[in-house]
């Protein structure tokens, strides 16, 4: 599976990729050991990269960098394991801050928890028994 997410990071850096790179050269390198583990490499003489290693937990980490259009670097780590994929760079998008008002109302809620109310069994007090 984690194979896959090599093989969309290298599609995402070429999308990237200028018009006029059918020259670029590339170097690759590739090392499994038949147990799970391994470790993919390439550079391009463009400026894109990606290079990931995982072992035989499914546990993988890596990275790929390249070019933008604007001339602007940009380069993207990340992690893939039983918890999800998980990219982490300056290019990624983040959320707005959380309101204040949002802030404090959470922190009331930690600071006073909803109790239980002990439920009554049905008939006992209530006029609904049998007489």
């Amino acid at each position: 599976m984690y194979k896959h997410v090599f093989l969309l990071t290298l599609l995402i850096a070429v999308s990237f990729a200028h018009d006029d790179d059918a020259h670029a050269q590339a170097h690759e390198s590739k090392k499994e050991d038949g147990h799970g583990n391994f470790n993919y490499k390439f550079d391009i003489s463009n400026g894109i990269g990606a290079e990931e290693a995982g072992d035989e937990h499914n546990n993988v980490h890596g990275q790929f960098h390249f070019v933008s259009k604007e001339g602007v670097p940009v380069q993207i780590s990340y992690t893939a394991d039983e918890h999800g994929y998980h990219p982490h760079g300056d290019a990624l998008p983040t959320p707005p801050p959380t309101a204040e008002a949002i802030l404090k109302a959470l922190a009331y809620i930690e600071a006073h928890p909803h109790k239980e109310e002990p439920h009554h069994s049905a008939g006992h007090g209530h006029g609904h028994g049998k007489h």
